[in-house]
C-alpha cells in the first residue's frame, strides 16, 4: 500500500521540479527580451516609419553589387542616368545605404578615377564645410571669415564663409584649422545648430561614452542619441575620435529623415 502511495508522490515531485526549471528558463528568456526591447527603442531613423522630415528612400539611386565586391550606384537626374562604381563599399556594409544617399543627392562623392568612396577616411574641417554647404543648400555670402590660417584664396573659402556666417562652425584662437580632422562630437554639434538647437529631452545614461562628451557638446550629443542619429548598432560613436566619411554620410541621411534638409 505504501509503495502505491509513494509512486504518485514521486511523480508529483518530478513534475514540480520540471515546472520550476522551466520557469527559470522562461524568466531568463523574458529578461533577454526586455534587454532587446530596450535596445530596439533606439531605432534607425532611416528604417523607422515615423519619419518627420523626408522619406529619404525616394532619394536613393539603384544600388547593385559589382564583380569587385563593391557596389554600383545608378542615379537618374534630369532624364539622364549616371553610374558610380565603388570597390570599397560592400553591399551589406552598415554605411552602404548612406553612401547611396549622399552620392545620389550630390552631397558627397568619391574618387571616380580609382572607384573609391574611402568610407573609413577622416573628414577635414574644410571638407565638412563643403559637404554641409551642399547638404543644406547654402548660398554665397559676402561677409568675410577672418582667420589667421586662411588667406581667402582657398578653394573651400566660400564654403567656410557660409558655415561661419550661419554660426555652424567657428575657429579656435583666431585660426580655423582647415586641415584638422573633425571629431564625432563636433560634427553632431554642427547638425544640432543647423536644426536650430531644439529643446533636448532624454539623457545620455545609456550612451557608453557619456563621460567623454564635453560640456559644450552635451545638449547636441543628447539630442543626437535620443533621436537615433547615432546608435551602437553600426559603429563606435566616440565623441573625440575623428568622424569618418561613412559616419558623416549616415548622420546626414538620418538628419534628412528626421528633419529634412534645411539651412540655418
Amino acid at each position: 500500500m505504501q509503495k502505491k502511495l509513494l509512486i504518485p508522490i514521486l511523480v508529483v515531485l518530478v513534475l514540480v521540479i520540471m515546472l520550476v526549471v522551466r520557469g527559470c528558463g522562461n524568466k531568463d528568456t523574458s529578461q533577454d527580451n526586455k534587454q532587446d526591447g530596450t535596445q530596439s527603442t533606439q531605432t534607425d531613423t532611416f528604417d523607422s516609419a515615423n519619419v518627420t522630415g523626408n522619406d529619404v528612400r525616394a532619394e536613393l539611386g539603384t544600388m547593385t553589387a559589382n564583380e569587385s565586391g563593391g557596389v554600383d550606384i545608378t542615379v537618374t537626374a534630369d532624364g539622364q542616368q549616371t553610374t558610380y562604381t565603388y570597390t570599397d563599399v560592400a553591399p551589406d556594409a552598415w554605411y552602404a545605404d548612406a553612401v547611396n544617399y549622399v552620392v545620389s543627392t550630390g552631397v558627397m562623392s568619391g574618387d571616380d578615377t580609382q572607384h573609391l568612396f574611402q568610407p573609413e577616411y577622416g573628414v577635414e574641417r574644410s571638407q565638412f564645410a563643403v559637404i554641409m554647404y551642399r547638404f543644406a543648400g547654402g548660398t554665397p555670402t559676402e561677409e568675410d571669415a577672418e582667420f589667421s590660417d586662411l588667406t581667402g584664396d582657398e578653394w573651400y573659402y566660400e564654403y567656410v564663409k557660409w558655415m561661419v556666417g550661419k554660426g555652424l562652425m567657428g575657429g579656435n584662437g583666431g585660426a580655423f584649422d582647415p586641415s584638422g580632422f573633425l571629431s564625432c562630437e563636433q560634427a553632431i554639434i554642427v547638425l544640432y545648430r543647423l536644426a536650430g538647437e531644439p529643446s533636448v529631452t532624454g539623457t545620455l545614461d545609456d550612451y557608453p561614452y557619456a563621460p567623454k562628451v564635453s560640456e559644450s557638446g552635451r545638449d547636441a550629443v543628447t539630442w543626437a542619441w535620443n533621436n537615433g542619429l547615432i546608435t551602437e548598432k553600426e559603429c563606435v560613436w566616440y565623441p573625440t575620435q575623428a568622424v569618418s566619411r561613412a559616419q558623416v554620410a549616415l548622420l546626414l541621411m538620418r538628419y534628412d529623415a528626421l528633419i529634412g534638409r534645411n539651412a540655418a
